[in-house]
């Protein structure tokens, strides 16, 4: 088993990286206890459930299963738990109330774009990727953080942005969603396992941006301080 996955990481790194990378904000939450504050909280979630599911894609592309299914599963996971997190950092009620609204309306459109881009359900191997739901669930994720950035700097309440562990957090998901934006319909088309279409570099560019957002929810969760942050 471990030869099967040691050579499947050597012939793809770069998809191979942010699986495991994944590991590393998850144990500086429990380190540093980051925990304590909710939206931390619904983040180690987040990547918990993240971690598990690339793990699974990644046993299954070495041992060459079809993994889509897997990723047209996770997406409105992703975005119920990364949407959640702002939920509990955004403090006013209307922009709150958008974000609840906003969970049901894509858990249906995502149903519903699996289901048409899928008509055949039951067919795992050749199941296709969501057409539209990436894209949709990156510009409601950019909406969310520029929003919390246009508030914050209104409020004027943190004196550096740099030593705010939220701050990373929102970068990392700000480069995250914004690579998946334009290339996710490509992704449509490319990702078959018949027939696949050679998109050449743009195929790991997301992992790319996955593994640098990775790093900086680290960076964010390895300066959340004592007791202070609470206050």
């Amino acid at each position: 088993m471990l030869e099967i996955y040691f050579s499947y990481f050597k012939r793809q790194p770069l998809a191979s990286i942010p699986v495991f990378l994944t590991l590393l904000p998850l144990l500086l939450i429990w380190q540093r206890k980051a925990y304590r504050d909710n939206a931390f909280l619904i983040l180690g979630i987040y990547l918990m459930v993240k971690f598990v599911i690339d793990f699974i894609m990644f046993d299954w592309a070495s041992h060459k299963r079809n993994t889509v299914v897997l990723y047209n599963f996770n997406v409105p996971f992703r975005y119920v738990l990364s949407s959640l997190i702002f939920y509990q950092k955004l403090e006013t009620r209307r922009f709150k109330n958008w974000i609840l609204a906003s969970i049901p309306v894509f858990i249906l459109f995502s149903i519903w774009d699996t289901l048409h881009t899928n008509p055949s359900l039951a067919d795992l191997h050749n199941h296709k990727m969501v057409l539209y739901s990436t894209t949709v669930e990156s510009l409601f994720m950019l909406f969310w953080v520029l929003l919390y950035f246009y508030n914050t700097i209104r409020a004027l309440k943190i004196p550096n942005l740099l030593t705010y562990p939220f701050f990373w957090v929102c970068s990392g998901l700000l480069i995250y969603y914004s690579s998946f934006l334009f290339i996710a319909p490509v992704f449509h088309y490319s990702s078959k396992w018949e027939e696949w279409l050679e998109i050449g570099f743009l195929t790991y560019v997301p992992y790319m941006f996955e593994s640098v957002s990775i790093i900086l929810f680290s960076i964010g969760i390895a300066q959340f301080p004592d007791e202070r942050y609470a206050k």
